[in-house]
């Protein structure tokens, strides 16, 4: 049976729905309906065709006016180095404006900076945080463009280096000290004390007009660049936090002090922030893909950050063979269990949501996905580690089998750029508990 004919097979059957939902959308059609008579429900069990695919960037900004009407930037931010047997190597770092704490700062008469540091509030790792980190951070020397949106492979035009942190050892869950004072787990890079010598403390005088107004600072000062050069780990970081921010503590003539930069969203301007992601799959499973859209792959593999997601296709032939004369789709599932005893040390990611697939982008959510809390896709964890996503496909299945088209789609994760999970599925060719494509359906 070819995909027209099952399309006619179920308009064929429910011609008094059609008439009585005229005035509705089309796509509830079909969505558990039962004509009257006696009634057959039973379920069909399809494998699904499923492979790792390369997705080039992701989305991590918005454009600015989107950005605030939502209600500003994430304060989430990743930044690290990790390494992984299945991944390879994942960067992540954080490319952000900063704003003074207050306009018109006076650094005062004869002022000396005695030194600059950058605070950044952890509060999670994942990776291995046994291996040290080295930190640079770098003075941005292009403005962002407001009417923009940044994707995940962005690389801003970098000037100096203003700021070092050498041979740190993460430990994210550990209190610290800001101020001498006890305080959550911090990373505290010293900067560059003559650049914001001459930068700042010889220039701000209470009437510097690059200090008169965040849009003129932000474009005197526009932005940084902070990044791990090495390291096992990619850490989260909250901008939002008290104890995030650059403080320049110095003295004067008068009085000692300290001026402060953040990435506060709660001023009359919002600064852009976001964190751009790098893979090297150098000696990984994934440095040549293979990429067997016919057969399929045994493993599969999807990652936040951008960098890879896991490919599903209907096999055509099994879709045509869905539904005899008359057969009513109810609902229909997809599911996906998570490959055992892999020694991946990082978390698969907690819900995933299918996407189109366009080359190697990642296009619009399938319908199911389309209103609030839709289409499942949460991790449901079952009895020895047989974990598995159980994802709700039946209006896509509905469109697929209407339409004749049969996309491309792609399996990820739900939050990818504020999380750094990677997961590793059982693909569509495996020997046991292949993904799987559950088909509830009545029959008159």
């Amino acid at each position: 049976m070819t995909l027209s004919t099952v399309k006619r097979a179920i308009l064929a059957m429910a011609p008094l729905f059609f008439i009585a939902a005229c005035e509705k959308p089309t796509d509830d059609l079909g969505f558990q309906q039962i004509i009257g008579g006696n009634t057959e429900a039973d379920s069909l069990h399809i494998n699904l065709v499923s492979w790792t695919a390369p997705v080039d960037s992701i989305v991590v900004a918005l454009d600015y006016s989107t950005q605030v009407t939502l209600g500003g930037y994430n304060s989430v931010r990743l930044l690290g180095h990790s390494e992984s047997n299945y991944f390879g190597t994942e960067k992540a770092r954080i490319v952000s404006q900063m704003i003074p704490n207050e306009l018109n700062v006076d650094f005062g008469s004869n002022p000396v900076v005695d030194s600059v540091n950058l605070y950044l509030r952890l509060t999670e790792a994942y990776g291995d945080t046994s291996k040290t980190m080295d930190f640079a951070v770098y003075e941005l020397s292009q403005a962002f463009e407001e009417d923009s949106l940044y994707y995940s492979n962005y690389q801003p035009t970098l000037a100096n280096e203003i700021g070092r942190l050498n041979g740190y050892q993460p430990q994210p869950k550990t209190n610290s000290q800001f101020e001498d004072e006890l305080a959550p787990a911090l990373l505290r890079i010293p900067m560059d004390v003559p650049y914001f010598q001459s930068n700042f403390a010889d220039v701000a005088d209470g009437s510097a007009d690059e200090f008169s107004s965040f849009a003129k600072f932000m474009e005197y000062f526009k932005g940084v660049q902070i990044e791990a050069e090495n390291g096992g780990c990619i850490l989260y970081t909250n901008l939002a936090s008290a104890y995030t921010g650059l403080r320049i503590y110095y003295h004067n003539d008068e009085d000692t002090s300290y001026a402060e930069l953040n990435f506060d969203q709660d001023k009359s301007i919002k600064p852009i922030n976001f964190s751009t992601f790098e893979q090297i799959y150098t000696g990984s499973p994934l440095e040549t893909l293979a990429q067997d859209s016919v057969n399929g792959e045994a493993e599969t593999y999807t990652q936040a950050m951008a960098g890879v997601c896991t490919a599903l296709r209907f096999d055509s032939r099994k879709i045509d063979s869905l539904v005899n004369e008359g057969l009513v789709i109810n609902k229909a599932e997809v599911e996906i269990y998570t490959a055992q005893g892999s020694t991946e040390p990082v978390p698969p990611s907690p819900r995933m949501e299918l996407r189109i697939l366009e080359g190697k982008s990642l296009g619009d959510r399938i319908i199911d996905f389309q209103t609030d809390g839709g289409g499942g896709g949460t991790l449901s964890r079952g009895i020895l580690r047989n974990n598995k996503y159980v994802i709700d496909l039946t209006r896509h299945l509905f469109e697929v089998l209407n339409s004749k088209e049969n996309p491309t789609l792609a399996l990820a994760p739900t939050t990818r750029t504020t999380a750094a999970n990677r997961t590793i599925l059982r693909g569509g060719s495996g020997l046991s508990e292949r993904a799987t494509v559950i088909v509830y359906y009545t029959k008159p």
